[in-house]
């Protein structure tokens, strides 16, 4: 397992190598179905990754957020997301990530995320810990919602998936709230810059990285309502203390 830790974290480095060739450049922006944005960099960065994958581990199933699903015999099934926080990169902000996965049976074995501008790689491997760069990632000890940061996506999605009032419950409760989402909020849970962050609309490509990482660093990782499947359509990562206290708060009860 440690070798396929060190063979994802090789190629989300060199995925992330690719996307960097297009940051910051004139490219254009496509539209999928559900109006998320998809580019050059998304499609190539994930091309990669399953060419490498391919040459490696042939038996082995895809997923992935560009190109869909591809069966394999082994058993194992390697989750990608390209780049996680595509309209950071189309507007120049360097907060995007390079994700991948292992799962088998439903459980998330390994998850790496590489951030290229930022030079940074997170990465854990279930039982064996979170890292940063190489250094042991914890998630924080923070045990009052009066001094807690939080990390959300933008006030009206919150609104629109949770009502106002879980909106103004969050505000009013918990000491800051910064909209530091995608993967890059995750991280800063996972190193104890944060004290959790919540996502409202979650895929299995963006969650499948995160469990391992959180749940590596120390910290917790579910769906408002407890569900912990990689395929559960939101999530909250906390430090495991205030976990519960922000379910209750963001659950959605406008009565």
């Amino acid at each position: 397992m440690k070798e396929l830790l060190a063979f994802a974290m090789e190629m989300a480095e060199n995925a992330g190598k690719i996307t960097l060739q297009y940051y910051q450049k004139e490219i254009q922006v496509d539209s999928k179905p559900d109006s998320s944005p998809v580019t050059i960099a998304d499609r190539s960065a994930e091309e990669f990754f399953r060419a490498e994958i391919a040459k490696r581990f042939p038996d082995d199933a895809l997923r992935g957020e560009e190109f869909g699903s591809q069966d394999g015999r082994s058993g194992f099934r390697w989750i990608l997301d390209p780049i996680d926080g595509t309209k950071s990169f189309v507007r120049g902000v360097p907060l995007f990530g390079c994700m991948i996965a292992l799962e088998r049976d439903g459980k998330s074995l390994l998850g790496v995320v590489r951030f290229p501008v930022l030079g940074d790689t997170i990465a854990a491997l279930t039982g064996e810990g979170c890292f940063l760069n190489g250094n042991r990632c914890r998630a924080s000890q923070t045990r009052e919602l009066s001094k807690a940061s939080i990390m959300m996506q933008p006030p009206n999605a919150i609104m629109h998936y949770q009502g106002e009032k879980a909106l103004l419950r969050l505000l009013r409760d918990t000491g800051v709230q910064y909209t530091y989402a995608d993967c890059y909020g995750f991280l800063l849970v996972a190193t104890g810059r944060a004290d959790a962050v919540y996502e409202p609309k979650m895929n299995i490509w963006d969650t499948a990285p995160l469990f391992p990482i959180i749940e590596e660093a120390g910290g917790r990782i579910s769906s408002l309502d407890g569900d912990r499947a990689l395929t559960m359509k939101n999530s909250l990562a906390s430090n495991g203390i205030l976990h519960e206290a922000l379910c209750e708060i963001l659950r959605k009860n406008d009565e």
